[in-house]
Protein backbone atom coordinates (compact mmCIF):
# COMPACT_ATOMS: atom_id res chain seq x y z
CA UNK A 1 0.00 0.00 0.00
CA UNK A 2 2.59 2.72 0.95
CA UNK A 3 4.92 1.50 -2.73
CA UNK A 4 1.18 1.99 -4.07
CA UNK A 5 1.22 5.81 -2.74
CA UNK A 6 4.91 6.42 -3.17
CA UNK A 7 4.57 5.63 -7.28
CA UNK A 8 1.39 7.89 -7.11
CA UNK A 9 3.09 10.46 -5.91
CA UNK A 10 5.77 9.90 -8.28
CA UNK A 11 3.53 10.01 -11.00
CA UNK A 12 1.62 13.01 -9.72
CA UNK A 13 5.38 14.87 -9.52
CA UNK A 14 6.11 13.52 -13.02
CA UNK A 15 3.00 14.81 -14.38
CA UNK A 16 3.00 18.30 -12.55
CA UNK A 17 7.09 18.95 -13.89
CA UNK A 18 6.16 18.45 -17.66
CA UNK A 19 3.62 20.46 -17.48
CA UNK A 20 5.25 22.92 -16.31
CA UNK A 21 8.31 22.71 -19.09
CA UNK A 22 5.41 22.27 -21.68
CA UNK A 23 3.88 25.69 -20.13
CA UNK A 24 7.18 27.55 -19.26
CA UNK A 25 9.18 26.72 -22.16
CA UNK A 26 7.70 28.77 -24.56
CA UNK A 27 8.02 31.93 -23.09
CA UNK A 28 11.46 30.83 -21.64
CA UNK A 29 12.75 30.22 -25.75
CA UNK A 30 11.37 33.74 -26.03
CA UNK A 31 13.41 35.44 -23.13
CA UNK A 32 16.49 33.60 -24.87
CA UNK A 33 15.90 34.86 -28.55
CA UNK A 34 15.04 38.36 -27.02
CA UNK A 35 18.64 38.40 -25.30
CA UNK A 36 20.40 36.98 -28.33
CA UNK A 37 22.04 38.26 -31.30
CA UNK A 38 21.19 37.81 -35.10
CA UNK A 39 24.52 35.77 -35.45
CA UNK A 40 23.07 33.38 -32.78
CA UNK A 41 20.32 33.09 -33.93
CA UNK A 42 20.98 32.17 -37.43
CA UNK A 43 23.79 29.61 -36.82
CA UNK A 44 23.38 25.79 -37.47
CA UNK A 45 23.48 24.03 -35.39
CA UNK A 46 21.32 26.37 -33.59
CA UNK A 47 22.70 27.58 -29.95
CA UNK A 48 20.46 27.33 -26.77
CA UNK A 49 22.27 29.69 -25.26
CA UNK A 50 23.47 33.00 -26.50
CA UNK A 51 27.27 33.94 -26.07
CA UNK A 52 26.60 36.86 -25.37
CA UNK A 53 23.96 38.72 -24.05
CA UNK A 54 22.33 41.14 -26.53
CA UNK A 55 19.90 43.70 -25.25
CA UNK A 56 20.17 45.78 -28.62
CA UNK A 57 16.81 44.63 -29.61
CA UNK A 58 15.24 45.95 -26.25
CA UNK A 59 17.16 49.58 -27.33
CA UNK A 60 15.59 49.34 -30.61
CA UNK A 61 12.36 49.16 -29.59
CA UNK A 62 12.19 50.97 -26.55
CA UNK A 63 14.10 53.97 -28.20
CA UNK A 64 11.58 56.76 -29.76
CA UNK A 65 13.27 57.68 -32.70
CA UNK A 66 11.37 58.95 -35.64
CA UNK A 67 10.11 56.47 -38.36
CA UNK A 68 11.67 53.68 -36.81
CA UNK A 69 10.81 49.75 -35.12
CA UNK A 70 10.44 51.52 -31.76
CA UNK A 71 8.41 54.65 -32.39
CA UNK A 72 5.25 52.14 -33.65
CA UNK A 73 5.98 50.15 -30.82
CA UNK A 74 5.61 52.72 -28.13
CA UNK A 75 2.73 53.87 -29.82
CA UNK A 76 1.32 50.25 -30.15
CA UNK A 77 1.70 49.58 -26.08
CA UNK A 78 0.37 53.13 -25.56
CA UNK A 79 -3.07 52.32 -27.51
CA UNK A 80 -2.99 48.46 -26.30
CA UNK A 81 -3.19 50.42 -22.74
CA UNK A 82 -5.85 52.80 -23.54
CA UNK A 83 -7.53 50.25 -25.49
CA UNK A 84 -7.48 47.66 -22.87
CA UNK A 85 -8.56 50.09 -20.00
CA UNK A 86 -11.74 51.45 -21.56
CA UNK A 87 -12.94 47.74 -22.56
CA UNK A 88 -12.50 46.80 -19.31
CA UNK A 89 -14.44 49.67 -17.97
CA UNK A 90 -17.08 49.44 -20.42
CA UNK A 91 -17.42 45.49 -19.29
CA UNK A 92 -17.60 46.53 -15.92
CA UNK A 93 -20.15 48.87 -15.80
CA UNK A 94 -22.41 47.06 -17.88
CA UNK A 95 -22.07 43.50 -17.15
CA UNK A 96 -22.14 43.93 -13.18
CA UNK A 97 -26.05 45.61 -13.37
CA UNK A 98 -27.24 43.51 -16.11
CA UNK A 99 -25.54 40.19 -13.80
CA UNK A 100 -27.81 41.67 -11.30
CA UNK A 101 -31.08 41.59 -13.52
CA UNK A 102 -30.56 37.85 -14.62
CA UNK A 103 -29.55 36.52 -11.52
CA UNK A 104 -32.49 38.22 -9.21
CA UNK A 105 -35.28 38.11 -12.25
CA UNK A 106 -34.22 34.79 -14.42
CA UNK A 107 -37.23 33.28 -16.19
CA UNK A 108 -37.91 34.91 -19.67
CA UNK A 109 -34.77 37.16 -19.17
CA UNK A 110 -32.73 34.93 -19.20
CA UNK A 111 -33.39 34.45 -22.99
CA UNK A 112 -31.13 37.50 -23.83
CA UNK A 113 -28.19 36.11 -21.90
CA UNK A 114 -28.60 32.81 -23.97
CA UNK A 115 -28.84 34.96 -27.10
CA UNK A 116 -25.86 36.92 -26.05
CA UNK A 117 -23.83 33.57 -25.32
CA UNK A 118 -24.17 32.19 -28.78
CA UNK A 119 -23.14 35.59 -30.51
CA UNK A 120 -20.18 35.17 -28.11
CA UNK A 121 -19.29 31.92 -29.55
CA UNK A 122 -19.71 32.96 -33.20
CA UNK A 123 -15.98 33.71 -35.32
CA UNK A 124 -15.41 37.42 -35.42
CA UNK A 125 -15.41 37.10 -39.26
CA UNK A 126 -18.64 36.88 -39.17
CA UNK A 127 -18.99 40.56 -38.39
CA UNK A 128 -16.62 42.28 -39.57
CA UNK A 129 -17.88 43.72 -42.06
CA UNK A 130 -21.28 45.16 -40.37
CA UNK A 131 -19.13 46.73 -37.86
CA UNK A 132 -16.44 48.08 -40.41
CA UNK A 133 -19.02 49.62 -42.50
CA UNK A 134 -20.67 50.87 -39.16
CA UNK A 135 -17.74 52.53 -37.93
CA UNK A 136 -16.93 54.13 -41.60
CA UNK A 137 -20.08 55.95 -41.24
CA UNK A 138 -19.72 57.38 -38.52
CA UNK A 139 -15.90 58.15 -38.74
CA UNK A 140 -14.44 55.83 -36.19
CA UNK A 141 -12.02 53.67 -37.84
CA UNK A 142 -8.24 53.99 -36.66
CA UNK A 143 -9.58 55.22 -33.01
CA UNK A 144 -8.73 53.41 -29.56
CA UNK A 145 -11.72 54.09 -28.24
CA UNK A 146 -13.76 52.90 -31.25
CA UNK A 147 -12.12 49.71 -30.99
CA UNK A 148 -12.59 49.47 -27.36
CA UNK A 149 -16.31 49.06 -28.34
CA UNK A 150 -15.64 46.60 -30.65
CA UNK A 151 -13.80 44.41 -27.91
CA UNK A 152 -16.81 44.60 -25.51
CA UNK A 153 -18.87 42.80 -28.12
CA UNK A 154 -16.29 39.54 -27.85
CA UNK A 155 -16.30 40.46 -23.59
CA UNK A 156 -19.37 41.33 -23.07
CA UNK A 157 -21.41 37.95 -23.04
CA UNK A 158 -18.70 36.14 -21.80
CA UNK A 159 -18.36 38.49 -18.69
CA UNK A 160 -22.35 39.08 -17.72
CA UNK A 161 -22.56 35.23 -18.18
CA UNK A 162 -19.46 34.77 -15.49
CA UNK A 163 -20.81 37.57 -13.24
CA UNK A 164 -23.92 36.33 -13.24
CA UNK A 165 -22.91 32.55 -12.34
CA UNK A 166 -21.18 34.46 -9.02
CA UNK A 167 -24.37 36.34 -8.40
CA UNK A 168 -26.25 33.43 -8.53
CA UNK A 169 -24.47 31.73 -5.23
CA UNK A 170 -25.24 35.19 -2.74
CA UNK A 171 -28.39 34.85 -0.93
CA UNK A 172 -31.25 37.18 -1.77
CA UNK A 173 -31.85 37.31 1.62
CA UNK A 174 -29.04 39.18 3.03
CA UNK A 175 -30.75 41.83 0.38
CA UNK A 176 -34.60 41.19 1.50
CA UNK A 177 -32.91 42.27 4.82
CA UNK A 178 -31.54 45.25 3.45
CA UNK A 179 -34.99 46.20 2.01
CA UNK A 180 -36.45 45.66 5.27
CA UNK A 181 -34.20 48.29 6.94
CA UNK A 182 -34.80 50.65 4.23
CA UNK A 183 -32.24 50.60 1.68
CA UNK A 184 -32.96 51.63 -1.65
CA UNK A 185 -31.53 49.88 -5.19
CA UNK A 186 -28.31 51.22 -5.37
CA UNK A 187 -27.62 51.04 -1.69
CA UNK A 188 -27.99 47.04 -2.22
CA UNK A 189 -25.74 46.71 -5.45
CA UNK A 190 -23.01 49.10 -4.33
CA UNK A 191 -22.91 48.05 -0.11
CA UNK A 192 -23.81 44.22 -0.23
CA UNK A 193 -23.92 42.72 -3.15
CA UNK A 194 -20.80 44.32 -4.69
CA UNK A 195 -18.17 43.75 -1.64
CA UNK A 196 -19.47 39.73 -2.03
CA UNK A 197 -18.84 40.39 -5.82
CA UNK A 198 -14.93 41.68 -5.94
CA UNK A 199 -13.56 38.27 -6.55
CA UNK A 200 -15.58 37.55 -9.65
CA UNK A 201 -15.15 41.42 -10.39
CA UNK A 202 -11.29 40.80 -10.45
CA UNK A 203 -11.92 37.69 -12.66
CA UNK A 204 -14.16 39.46 -14.96
CA UNK A 205 -11.40 42.34 -15.21
CA UNK A 206 -8.63 40.30 -15.95
CA UNK A 207 -10.29 37.91 -18.58
CA UNK A 208 -11.55 41.31 -20.33
CA UNK A 209 -8.39 42.52 -19.88
CA UNK A 210 -6.59 39.38 -21.89
CA UNK A 211 -8.84 39.15 -24.36
CA UNK A 212 -9.11 42.97 -25.80
CA UNK A 213 -4.76 43.45 -25.51
CA UNK A 214 -4.47 39.98 -27.53
CA UNK A 215 -6.93 40.33 -29.97
CA UNK A 216 -5.16 40.69 -32.84
CA UNK A 217 -8.23 40.57 -36.30
CA UNK A 218 -10.44 43.64 -35.42
CA UNK A 219 -7.28 45.67 -34.98
CA UNK A 220 -5.49 45.01 -37.76
CA UNK A 221 -8.85 45.80 -39.72
CA UNK A 222 -10.17 48.97 -37.91
CA UNK A 223 -6.42 50.36 -37.58
CA UNK A 224 -3.79 51.67 -39.73
CA UNK A 225 -1.56 54.65 -38.62
CA UNK A 226 0.46 54.93 -35.11
CA UNK A 227 -3.36 56.52 -33.96
CA UNK A 228 -4.70 53.68 -32.58
CA UNK A 229 -2.64 50.81 -33.77
CA UNK A 230 -2.34 48.56 -31.27
CA UNK A 231 0.73 45.57 -29.86
CA UNK A 232 -0.17 42.29 -31.68
CA UNK A 233 -0.57 44.20 -34.83
CA UNK A 234 2.72 45.94 -34.60
CA UNK A 235 4.69 42.43 -33.59
CA UNK A 236 2.84 41.05 -36.65
CA UNK A 237 4.71 43.99 -39.14
CA UNK A 238 7.60 42.98 -37.45
CA UNK A 239 7.53 39.92 -39.35
CA UNK A 240 6.27 41.39 -42.71
CA UNK A 241 9.43 42.30 -43.91
CA UNK A 242 11.40 40.45 -46.52
CA UNK A 243 13.68 39.15 -44.00
CA UNK A 244 12.62 39.12 -40.89
CA UNK A 245 14.80 40.30 -37.24
CA UNK A 246 13.57 37.12 -34.91
CA UNK A 247 15.58 38.73 -31.79
CA UNK A 248 13.35 42.13 -32.36
CA UNK A 249 9.96 39.85 -32.76
CA UNK A 250 10.49 37.96 -29.50
CA UNK A 251 11.39 40.89 -27.60
CA UNK A 252 8.25 42.75 -29.06
CA UNK A 253 6.38 39.32 -27.64
CA UNK A 254 7.97 39.73 -24.16
CA UNK A 255 7.36 43.41 -23.82
CA UNK A 256 3.86 42.88 -24.48
CA UNK A 257 3.52 40.17 -22.53
CA UNK A 258 4.96 41.43 -19.24
CA UNK A 259 1.77 43.37 -18.44
CA UNK A 260 -0.82 40.72 -18.56
CA UNK A 261 1.85 38.74 -16.93
CA UNK A 262 2.38 40.62 -13.88
CA UNK A 263 -1.30 41.57 -13.66
CA UNK A 264 -2.45 38.13 -13.66
CA UNK A 265 0.30 37.26 -10.75
CA UNK A 266 -1.08 40.45 -8.46
CA UNK A 267 -5.07 38.93 -9.33
CA UNK A 268 -4.09 35.35 -9.06
CA UNK A 269 -6.20 34.41 -5.95
CA UNK A 270 -9.14 36.41 -7.35
CA UNK A 271 -8.85 34.66 -10.65
CA UNK A 272 -9.49 31.19 -8.79
CA UNK A 273 -11.81 32.20 -6.58
CA UNK A 274 -14.04 33.84 -9.10
CA UNK A 275 -13.97 31.10 -11.53
CA UNK A 276 -14.93 28.51 -8.67
CA UNK A 277 -17.65 30.78 -6.78
CA UNK A 278 -19.93 29.84 -8.74
CA UNK A 279 -19.51 26.05 -9.11
CA UNK A 280 -21.26 25.11 -5.98
CA UNK A 281 -24.41 26.42 -4.84
CA UNK A 282 -26.03 25.76 -1.52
Amino acid sequence: MNNKRIMQKILLYIAVIVLLIYIISPFLWLIIMSISSSTDLSTKPLNWLPKKIDLSSYKELLHMGKNTHGESFLFGLRNSFITAITTVFISLLVTFPAAWVFSRYPNKRNIILKIAIVTFMLPPVAYALPIYKTLSTIGWLDNSFALAFVYCTLVMPFCAWLTKENMDAIPFELEESAIIDGAGLFTRLFKIVLPLMMPAIGTVALLALLMSWDEYFYAMLFTNSNNAITLPVVIANLASGRQANYGLIATGGVIAAAPPVIIGLLLQKSLISGLTAGGVKG
